[in-house]
């Protein structure tokens, strides 16, 4: 099955890029510095089999680890997410009464109701647009 080796965002809308189960060799550039955000271009090309992308619903907040207002830098970089040391995209359903400051990455992070993607993740490849559902508890 494909898996995730990268992703883009784009409001509540998350690309995610998948590559091959067995390649472990795949980056971009500048994937080994921080900040991500202002260093990393997107996985090359070779690597990619396709996409797929979700749309989480509205009263969703959805975050990538360069979304924390408690920091000037983010610390990351997209070899820690390869690495599986921080999950890519965040998501948390924003009308649970115990989520609060639902707009930083970490304290969304730390919150057991969030939805956690890491690199490396197991995803099906779709040609269709996904919108996340919660599964019931």
């Amino acid at each position: 099955m494909p898996k995730i080796i990268d992703y883009e965002k784009k409001g509540n809308i998350v690309r995610f890029y998948l590559g091959k189960d067995d390649c472990e060799d795949y980056h971009g550039d500048d994937w080994d510095d921080a900040p991500y955000d202002c260093n990393a271009g997107r996985v090359y090309d070779e690597y990619v089999i396709g996409y797929t992308d979700i749309v989480f619903p509205f009263d969703y907040t959805v975050l990538e680890p360069c979304e924390d207002w408690r920091v000037t830098n983010c610390r990351w970089c997209k070899d820690d997410m390869k690495q599986r040391m921080v999950p890519c995209i965040v998501a948390i359903n924003v009308n649970n009464p115990y989520v609060y400051f639902k707009d930083c990455f970490n304290n969304v992070l730390s919150n057991d109701k969030c939805v956690k993607f890491y690199f490396g993740d197991s995803f099906e490849l779709s040609d269709n647009t996904i919108i996340y559902e919660q599964s019931p508890n």
